[in-house]
């Protein structure tokens, strides 16, 4: 009896160690989090003024899975402390970000993509930017193209060697959520990398949507949004990096002047300029401005409707390999907004960033 109970050990033992030494070979895993001290020295709502504390913005836990030479897969957890996030009881809630399979090869160059994942609109773009712990990307930060998607994707080299790429994805228009409607979104990408250290992308998309009825001139009217974007950026090594990303959406039919008014399309654009320059091996500046406009025909007394600035300024300082901690400070002006008699015309927040990589 005593040889049975060993040798039932000894095959677990060794079926352990087979299936550790599997998952060595077909998982690899890794995150990020990233958080601060803040304080809002000024704020447009007026109950936000001084208020400060802890935050996690993003934490981020990913697996990454080899399934056969021919396919490989990604699922990606994230939690934060956004109200989209937080659970019913206000707690750290946690989201599926990405869950893909990727066909690695489906045809010379390119690579088919299934699931929930990036969307081509800022991908390359924040990548380059490289503080996301900072700031969003101005398309994301605004709102114009969710960061993910449901949906297929391809995504490739145009000519051999990665001097042209290109990326195109359908969608359904709803994020990380389940499809809400029978209309979908189309994205195309196209990446040039003409000489080492420079890259520029030029981006669309379309995305079908439902008519909507006019109440002045009772008819229906298209609703179909289309964004376009360019993304130029250089990188000198890691001495330093500029890059300038520029977008137009326009919606139709999005808004009413007034209830008298008849519907009309709405315009958005954006700017977006940054750098990022190495002082030493540990300390580098970073700074960044955006102008976006989201309704170049709006009432500009509207919050939602007024023009912003933002101005963001750090020093980086990386204390550790993957482990920055930055002191920095984020503005944002709201051009033309009629404040509350106590409120601010601009967002001022300070703070103290720290961020690290697994």
């Amino acid at each position: 009896m005593k040889k049975s109970y060993i040798f039932m050990l000894l095959m677990l033992l060794f079926t352990t160690l087979s299936f550790a030494q599997d998952a060595t070979n077909r998982f690899k895993f890794g995150g990020l989090m990233f958080g601060d001290y803040f304080y809002n020295s000024a704020n447009i709502t007026p109950a936000n003024v001084n208020l400060n504390g802890f935050q996690f913005r993003r934490i981020y836990f990913t697996s990454d899975i080899f399934v056969n030479d021919d396919f490989d897969a990604r699922f990606r957890l994230e939690s934060d402390q956004s109200a989209n996030s937080n659970t019913a009881g206000g707690k750290l809630g946690v989201m599926v970000k990405d869950a893909y399979l990727k066909w690695k090869g489906i045809f010379s160059g390119s690579d088919l993509f299934f699931g929930i994942s990036p969307t081509p609109a800022f991908d390359i773009s924040e990548n380059a930017w490289g503080y996301r712990s900072l700031e969003k990307t101005i398309m994301d930060l605004n709102g114009i193209v969710s960061s993910r998607d449901f949906g297929v994707d391809l995504k490739g080299q145009l000519v051999s060697g990665g001097g042209v790429n290109y990326w195109v994805k359908i969608g359904n228009n709803s994020s990380n959520g389940p499809a809400a409607n029978k209309f979908k979104r189309y994205y195309g990408l196209l990446q040039f990398k003409p000489v080492a250290g420079f890259q520029a992308t030029i981006y669309g998309d379309f995305a079908d949507k439902a008519d909507v009825a006019d109440p002045v001139t009772k008819t229906n009217k298209p609703t179909n949004t289309y964004v376009g974007a360019l993304f130029l950026n250089y990188q000198e090594k890691t001495d330093f990096a500029i890059g300038v990303e520029t977008f137009i959406r326009t919606m139709p039919n999005a808004y009413a002047p007034s209830k008298t008014s008849a519907l009309q399309d709405q315009n958005s654009f954006g700017i977006s300029a940054w750098a990022w320059v190495s002082l030493s091996e540990k300390f580098r500046l970073v700074a960044r401005f955006d102008d976006y406009d989201p309704n170049e025909n709006s009432d500009r007394t509207i919050v939602t409707n007024s023009q912003q600035t933002l101005i963001l300024a750090g020093l980086d300082c990386r204390v550790a390999k993957n482990v920055s901690i930055i002191p920095n400070i984020e503005m944002t002006n709201y051009q033309g907004y009629s404040a509350p008699s106590t409120g601010d015309h601009m967002n001022v927040v300070e703070r103290v960033t720290f961020s690290f990589t697994f």
